[in-house]
């Protein structure tokens, strides 16, 4: 029998009620799975078969970290979902720029390095952007994420605030602020193995731009129209892997998506907001056990 762990974080090292659910599914149907910290020091990954990237909702805080373990887990022999070179590709959002060469339609950014001089005020004067979303090229759940614009750009206190973010993370995107997202929310298309399983749509509160539920965001249960799932499968289309899970998160414009991330890492699969979506991804995960090198006395499940 296989042995598998879902990687979760020191904050949820029973796992978030979603990924619990998945546990308990995976234990129903008889899979050795245990949820492990992922920055646990005693721990014995090879004795693993497989480990399932789930809320290392941290790693971004020590990224170095986190990719020297999945390293150690490679050289053990240990199988990770999803793939380790996704994952580095993935963790810096300059993959945007790599989907937007595939003619996959992102919202409107800005790239800027340690030896950059442009000021913030320059930025959204030259782009004609009223508001402008800051935050670096390597985070998640909006770590170190303002709001600027083209008043506030004026003011010392931001020009420094983006130098500083600059100096500590190196590389800083400033993405257009797309008001459709207070207007209409910003979906989230979820997708096993490259194909689409639900989505859902998500609004900030009235006065902040940020759609995580710990900033006061809400989650909709609103249905896309198949032409928005249509674009959002494009963007699953045009990367070489689909990988066993990836989020689609984009805000659609005058009837089009705008991507705005792609998350392949460990994202929120909002399994509680789908009824066939913990069996979807159980069947996943599943699927990628019995598709390892099994010895030959040993049954599959």
């Amino acid at each position: 029998m296989r042995r598998i762990a879902l990687a979760t974080s020191n904050e949820y090292a029973d796992l978030t009620k979603n990924d619990r659910a998945l546990l308990d599914k995976l234990l129903f149907w008889g899979v050795d799975v245990e949820p492990i910290v992922w920055t646990s020091e005693d721990v014995t990954w090879n004795q693993y078969d497989a480990v399932f990237i789930r809320s290392c909702w941290d790693y971004h805080l020590n990224v170095d970290r986190f990719f020297d373990w999945v390293n150690t887990l490679e050289q053990e022999g240990v199988a990770v979902f999803n793939p380790p070179r996704i994952m580095r590709w993935n963790s810096n959002k300059k993959y945007l720029r790599d989907l937007q060469d595939k003619e996959i339609a992102i919202a409107p950014t800005v790239w800027l390095t340690l030896d950059s001089r442009k000021p913030l005020r320059t930025i959204l004067s030259e782009q004609n952007w009223e508001r402008a979303v800051v935050k670096p090229n390597v985070s998640a759940n909006a770590h170190d994420t303002w709001l600027s614009s083209a008043e506030s750009a004026e003011e010392a206190v931001e020009e420094e605030k983006l130098q500083e973010m600059l100096r500590n993370h190196g590389e800083v995107m400033v993405q257009k602020f797309l008001p459709q997202i207070k207007e209409r929310g910003e979906w989230a298309f979820v997708f096993f193995e490259g194909t689409y399983s639900h989505a859902v749509l998500k609004k900030p509160k009235a006065d902040d731009f940020r759609v995580q539920d710990e900033y006061g965001g809400v989650i909709l249960n609103n249905r896309p129209s198949r032409e928005l799932v249509s674009q959002a499968a494009k963007v699953i289309e045009v990367i070489e892997d689909p990988g066993l899970y990836a989020r689609v998160d984009a805000v659609e414009v005058d009837r089009k998506l705008q991507l705005l991330e792609l998350e392949m890492i460990e994202p929120s699969l909002y399994l509680d907001r789908h009824p066939k979506a913990v069996q979807r991804f159980a069947d996943s995960i599943l699927g990628k056990i019995n598709s390892l090198a099994l010895p030959t006395d040993a049954p599959s499940f």
